[in-house]
């Protein structure tokens, strides 16, 4: 078994609305987008955030500020979804993609999916279906006191 078969189907929707809302924001400039982050509530609300790339910063930078920020989470909050613009590589050909690194508080590990696109025309068009690209430390490693 994996994380992603006992990740709750309330959490996968997250991480698929992250993940469509990072090709709509990767559509908006040939730029990598500003990295954003989903927090889902018990109630099932999700409060968005934005990690602005400081002058002179790059995403590796911005993704590092943007992870420091989500290791603590506030109490209520069951998953967070985290999404930024990158590259991947598949069957050896190099292709921009979106990323979505998402963690179920009560698991021990954080899924992380990719959507390859390509552009054309001044749009983005994915390539093939999401896939997973791997489990990695989670993304929360405390709540914050109430």
């Amino acid at each position: 078994m994996t994380i992603w078969d006992d990740t709750a189907d309330s959490t996968k929707e997250l991480m698929f609305t992250a993940l469509d809302y990072a090709l709509e924001n990767a559509q908006l400039s040939d730029q990598p987008f500003t990295p954003f982050s989903f927090a889902r509530q018990a109630d099932g609300t999700a409060t968005l955030t934005r990690f602005a790339v400081a002058p002179g910063a790059d995403v590796p930078e911005t993704l590092e500020a943007a992870r420091e920020h989500l290791a603590s989470a506030e109490p209520g909050i069951t998953a967070i979804a985290l999404a930024y613009d990158g590259y991947t590589t598949y069957e050896g050909d190099r292709t921009e993609a979106v990323f979505v690194e998402t963690h179920q508080l009560d698991l021990p590990r954080t899924l992380v999916l990719a959507q390859r696109y390509l552009r054309k025309d001044g749009e983005v068009h994915p390539l093939g279906n999401p896939m997973l690209q791997a489990e990695i430390e989670p993304l929360v490693l405390d709540l914050r006191e109430a």
